[in-house]
């Protein structure tokens, strides 16, 4: 007899659990799949569909090559294109850096940013700093890291909701500044390609690794990219596919 009322109760607390839980107000908005059949498309597919893109970034980014690639297929209802030659993320004084840019931009316009840059810290030997506590106010814009860093707390407090994808440098042999040389800073480009992904980290943000995962090397860079650096037709192709599979993942 005992053990029946135990199972009897036990099927009574299942009840009220299961009544709980649909009871729930679905005012709040979440990612759900509903009774009605939704499609593969429509939870994948159209995930960046009608929204609002800014582009951050140098000479790689400036041409509009893989923005214009992916804003159809993927949708955008617009994309804001802000790549300058040159740039850096840390301060610089022949152009503004991509923080000083980035820090006048009104970020509750756009649904996502993407951040891609680095390689031209590594070229013109920008100090990489350390990395900080989230919030720290002893923050240098001058070295690479912390440079980033602002940034990216600049973007979270102006939209917390925006999406940010941080894009690592591709590899390079331009100008002598190959994935083996050392900068006056006493970096390798694999050292701000590093640091890109101990700063998503921190922060909880995705990090697209173009250096380890574009299949673009020194061995084949010649067949990618204009001058050792700059990527063709087939280069932006190459990023394209690997964007538009990034951004679909996230």
């Amino acid at each position: 007899m005992t053990r029946k009322i135990m199972i009897v109760l036990i099927i009574f607390i299942l009840i009220i659990s299961i009544y709980k839980v649909c009871s729930i107000d679905n005012s709040i908005e979440s990612f759900s799949i509903k009774s009605e059949r939704v499609s593969i498309e429509d939870l994948y597919l159209k995930k960046w569909n009608g929204k609002r893109w800014l582009t951050l970034g140098d000479s790689i980014t400036k041409p509009g090559k893989y923005q214009n690639e992916l804003e159809n297929v993927l949708g955008f209802s617009s994309i804001d294109n802000r790549g300058i030659n040159g740039q850096t993320m840390a301060y610089q004084t022949k152009n503004k850096s991509t923080y000083t840019v980035g820090k006048e931009i009104d970020y509750n316009k756009y649904d996502l940013v993407t951040i891609f840059i680095g390689t031209n810290d590594f070229r013109y030997e920008k100090n990489l700093g350390e990395i900080k506590d989230k919030g720290n106010s002893n923050l240098d814009e001058k070295t690479f890291i912390c440079s980033y860093q602002l940034l990216i707390e600049y973007i979270l407090e102006s939209n917390p909701n925006i999406q940010i994808v941080l894009i690592t440098p591709l590899q390079r042999i331009r100008d002598g500044y190959n994935t083996e040389f050392v900068n006056k800073s006493g970096n390798k480009l694999i050292d701000y390609v590093e640091s890109i992904k101990k700063i998503g980290q921190i922060y909880s943000i995705p990090v697209l690794d173009l250096y380890s995962e574009s299949g673009i090397t020194e061995n084949n860079i010649e067949l990618f990219t204009k001058d050792g650096l700059h990527p063709n037709d087939k280069g932006y192709s190459r990023i394209s596919e690997k964007m538009f599979r990034f951004l679909l993942s996230i």
